[in-house]
C-alpha cells in the first residue's frame, strides 16, 4: 500500500511550506513582542528585526519546499516568498496600513531569502527518504 503525502503534490508542498514559514514568523513575532516589553528598542531597530524575521520565514518556507521538491530550487523559493509576500500585503491592507518603501524593502528581502532557501533545500543532503 502506498503512503499518500501532501508533500508529494505541488500545491500541497507550497501550501504546507508557506504555513511553516508563517508559523516561524508568528512565533518570532511573539518573541519580539516579549523582547520589546523587556528591552527598550528604538523603532528603526524593530523595523529591521521584522525585516529579518519575515526573511527567515521566507527562507524556511523555500527550504522546506525545496527539500521536498528536490528540483527547481530558485523557482520553488520564489513561489514560496511570493505567496508569503502576498499574504503580508493582504494583512497590511486588512490593517489599513499605507503602502511605504519599507514594505518594498521587506518584500525584496523576502524574495532573496526565499530564493536562497529554495536552493539550500534542493541541495540539502538526504539522510533518509523524506516520505
Amino acid at each position: 500500500m502506498r503512503h499518500v503525502s501532501l508533500w508529494k503534490s505541488h500545491t500541497g508542498r507550497y501550501v504546507l511550506s508557506v504555513l511553516k514559514g508563517l508559523f516561524c514568523v508568528g512565533t518570532g513575532g511573539l518573541c519580539m513582542a516579549g523582547m520589546l516589553l523587556k528591552l527598550n528598542f528604538s523603532a528603526p531597530v524593530m523595523i529591521w528585526l521584522m525585516h529579518g524575521l519575515w526573511s527567515i520565514g521566507a527562507f524556511t518556507a523555500g527550504r522546506c519546499a525545496g527539500f521536498h521538491g528536490r528540483k527547481h530550487g530558485i523557482l520553488t523559493g520564489l513561489y514560496c516568498a511570493f505567496w508569503m509576500s502576498l499574504l503580508f500585503l493582504a494583512g497590511s491592507m486588512l490593517m489599513q496600513e499605507e503602502f511605504t518603501v519599507r514594505m518594498l524593502v521587506r518584500i525584496g528581502c523576502m524574495l532573496c531569502a526565499g530564493t536562497a532557501g529554495g536552493v539550500a533545500g534542493v541541495n540539502a543532503r538526504l539522510t533518509r527518504p523524506p516520505y
